[in-house]
């Protein structure tokens, strides 16, 4: 424990980066995705494939590392990751063809999703319930706003030296985390803490989280938020070169959507300070989210080749994340307590999944049109306001079942 204090700002570094890597390297080729489909000979939709396979590996593997974590330690299972992810990230570099680029990015995801479970649970090795509760509220802006800041950056650096060197980039990142784990990070679970590995055990606990009412009614939460924010990422190289955005500057575009969650993240915390309960500042969050909704469908609908308009929008949903993200989590996480190790899981696997889905499939839906992309994104956003309030109203009434029981 001494040396874990006394490089506690390395641990830190290192823990940031863990949960950085996978969302950071989902979507840091975006802005450079039409030269890569044209390079490739792919349609626009083809290309979009690269973040939904990516997406998918990390939600799938989510649901595996967590249990197998607490069977064989920490530092094990990451050294193998990163080291998987940095070969995978260099090797795409070297495809022949848009197969082998999907088949890289699919390894390259279950390298990547070691990190981000990985992190989490070495803060919770480490530091007691208070101090990972600060912790988390410090690095979560970060982490919030890298799927907004990779694109602005792998942008600048496709328009210098290429798409390929967003991968050299990613895999440099890869290659300075592996060094800090192998110097500074401890393995924070002894084998006297581990558990054997259980299929039946873990298949009970996410039984109970999928029979949970209340579990649904939050996870539903991040996924929808983050369906229609990676509905953005995954369309907006396409819809804003369609609205006279030179793709020299598509990657600054993203900045107004980092700040803008950073800004209800913020918000969000000085509610709940105030005395708004989770259900109140969430509600907050999802008005403001089908807000921008709304603005969505109407800037695109009226003036479909008006950037500036569909930025504006999705940048307010943007703002509705940074409620809907942080406490959607948190009451998914805590819905059945006895289950909060799997429910952190099954979480995180729903969310990056209903991302990897709405990535997959929005390019053939909109058919890369704005009013149609405007009319999908209202849709979604006003399905996920309504099934939270139904939810919300289920809740409330169980809970006044038991106490009258």
């Amino acid at each position: 424990m001494k040396e874990v204090i006394k490089n506690r700002s390395l641990l830190m570094c290192a823990v940031v980066m863990m949960l950085v890597l996978s969302l950071f390297s989902s979507d840091i080729f975006l802005p450079a995705l039409p030269e890569i489909a044209r390079q490739f000979n792919v349609t626009p939709s083809q290309g979009q494939k690269m973040l939904g396979y990516f997406l998918f590996g990390v939600a799938l593997m989510q649901l595996i590392y967590g249990p197998l974590s607490d069977s064989v330690g920490r530092k094990r299972l990451l050294v193998f990751g990163t080291s998987l992810f940095i070969v995978a990230t260099f090797a795409i570099n070297f495809a022949r063809s848009f197969d082998q680029v999907l088949a890289l990015r699919v390894i390259q995801a279950v390298g990547a999703s070691a990190s981000i479970v990985l992190g989490r649970a070495i803060i919770g090795d480490l530091f007691s319930k208070e101090e990972a509760g600060k912790i988390f509220l410090t690095i979560f802006p970060i982490v919030g706003m890298s799927p907004a800041l990779a694109p602005m950056i792998g942008g600048q650096i496709a328009n210098v030296f290429g798409w390929q060197a967003c991968f050299i980039f990613a895999g440099l990142f890869g290659i300075v985390l592996l060094g800090l784990t192998l110097t500074v990070v401890p393995e924070t679970l002894p084998p006297a803490k581990r558990n054997p590995l259980s299929a039946i055990d873990v298949a009970q606990s996410y039984t109970n989280l999928l029979m949970s009412r209340r579990f649904w009614h939050y996870a539903l939460v991040p996924c929808i938020a983050y369906a229609v924010f990676y509905a953005y990422i995954a369309e907006s190289p396409f819809l804003l070169l369609k609205q006279g955005v030179s793709d020299k500057v598509i990657g600054f575009t993203y900045l107004s959507l980092s700040l803008t969650y950073v800004t209800g993240n913020l918000i969000a915390r000085w509610s709940m300070s105030k005395g708004f309960t989770l259900d109140r500042a969430l509600a907050t969050g999802y008005t403001i989210f089908a807000a921008g909704g709304i603005m969505m469908f109407l800037t695109t609908w009226i003036a479909p080749n008006f950037s500036a308009g569909s930025i504006a929008a999705i940048s307010v949903m943007t703002l509705g994340n940074g409620f809907l993200l942080p406490l959607g989590t948190s009451g998914a996480v805590t819905a059945v307590p006895s289950c909060a190790g799997s429910a952190s899981g099954l979480m995180g696997a729903m969310q990056i999944g209903a991302a990897a889905i709405i990535a997959g499939i929005i390019g053939p839906l909109s058919g890369h049109n704005p009013q149609t992309f405007g009319m999908i994104v209202f849709i979604v956003a006003m399905a996920g306001f309504f099934i939270f309030q139904a939810t919300r109203h289920l809740c409330y009434r169980a809970d006044i079942r038991q106490q009258h029981s």
